[in-house]
């Protein structure tokens, strides 16, 4: 494969000392390897807690004795008590350890998820979108433009540190909508609320980890190729931003991230679940297409990702940061509403694919 990763030396630097492809390839083995001992530490506390559970169950040992009087049956004081403390402490013991492993493949599952989608195609088409919103290219335009410059490969860009966002991202979405549903379902909440309000919650986890993360991304692409931004990667672009707006400058449009992020997965979720309604009866071709319509339905924001986008670029460049009504009403003015909503082509085929991803795969799986 193309050399793909010559200026994203980031955040694990003693698996990046050779050259491009290998220092992939390496880091997707330690993320890989890492999260299947998550997954096999969590079965085998899996299978600890059903051999506690079938324990709990015993008798301890406590039998009735016949009272002298009467002839009727009963447990002595002195053995009831203790015998339903242990039954009640063993009980709580179960429970916290299924939780705890519930907790660990759902975190397993959803970083695994989204590394898949990312790798798959979501950051290609991410850089695409970058590329569109800040240049005003068209997106074959953004491609074309992006091979020329760097390759094939260049399309990859930073891939090390996507991954490892990535899979932080995955983890903190699923770990906030799974048991959000859940419980709104054993609740006797409808399906479409549930899954509404579970993307919502697991956008908003989500926009811990993606408002610094998004911060970083946006930097690399749009700097990419610009004189004395030769050697950017994850580390120099923090420390840059730190410099000179302080650990508050990572978070700049955090806002702008959260409202995104839960609008986006409010909507995925939403509008997939409507549209399993009809089309499950389809199968797996169904479930997908209930995706691509969630995932196209969600596009509707677009406005917010794009003034954030433009406030990340302006931070990431040194220059003083707007409001974000201010972002939108520059663009409108120059733009109009088209100007709002551009590159709502790339974005749209890469809600698809992380709809497809995070939502549609879950529910098939019963997360």
């Amino acid at each position: 494969m193309v050399s793909l990763w010559h200026n994203h030396r980031v955040l694990f630097p003693p698996l990046l000392f050779s050259s491009p492809n290998i220092r992939t390839m390496r880091l997707t083995c330690f993320v890989s390897t890492a999260l299947c001992m998550i997954a096999s530490v969590s079965a085998r506390r899996g299978g600890a807690s059903l051999a506690v559970s079938s324990y709990a169950v015993r008798d301890f040992g406590v039998t009735p004795q016949a009272h002298p009087n009467n002839g009727q049956s009963f447990v002595s004081d002195s053995f009831e008590t203790p015998a339903r403390t242990r039954r009640g402490l063993l009980s709580r013991e179960v429970k916290m350890v299924s939780a705890a492993s519930q907790t660990m493949k759902n975190l397993a599952r959803g970083a695994l998820l989204r590394i898949g989608s990312d790798l798959s195609g979501g950051t290609p088409l991410e850089s695409i979108k970058c590329r569109v919103t800040v240049t005003k290219d068209s997106g074959f335009q953004a491609c074309r433009n992006i091979v020329k410059q760097g390759g094939l490969g260049a399309l990859w860009a930073g891939t090390p540190s996507r991954t490892v966002e990535g899979a932080l991202l995955g983890a903190m979405f699923i770990l906030g909508s799974t048991p959000t549903k859940k419980k709104l379902l054993s609740m006797g909440v409808s399906p479409i609320v549930a899954q509404i309000t579970a993307g919502t919650v697991g956008g908003l986890a989500q926009a811990i980890v993606m408002t610094p993360a998004g911060m970083i991304f946006t930097s690399l692409n749009v700097n990419k190729g610009k004189k004395g931004y030769e050697n950017d990667n994850a580390i120099t672009v923090t420390r840059r931003i730190i410099k000179e707006k302080g650990i508050g400058g990572m978070f700049v449009g955090s806002g702008a991230m959260a409202a995104r992020q839960a609008s986006n997965w409010a909507s995925r979720a939403g509008f997939t679940e409507m549209a399993r309604g009809t089309m499950s009866k389809y199968g797996i071709w169904g479930e997908i297409g209930s995706g691509v319509i969630g995932g196209l339905g969600s596009c509707w924001n677009t406005p917010i990702e794009t003034c954030r986008v433009l406030m990340h670029k302006d931070v990431s460049e040194g220059k003083p940061q707007k409001s974000f009504g201010q972002y939108c009403s520059d663009i409108y003015q120059e733009d109009g509403v088209p100007g709002l909503f551009r590159g709502v082509t790339p974005r749209g085929v890469q809600a698809i694919w992380q709809t497809v991803f995070m939502v549609v795969f879950p529910t098939m799986l019963g997360m």
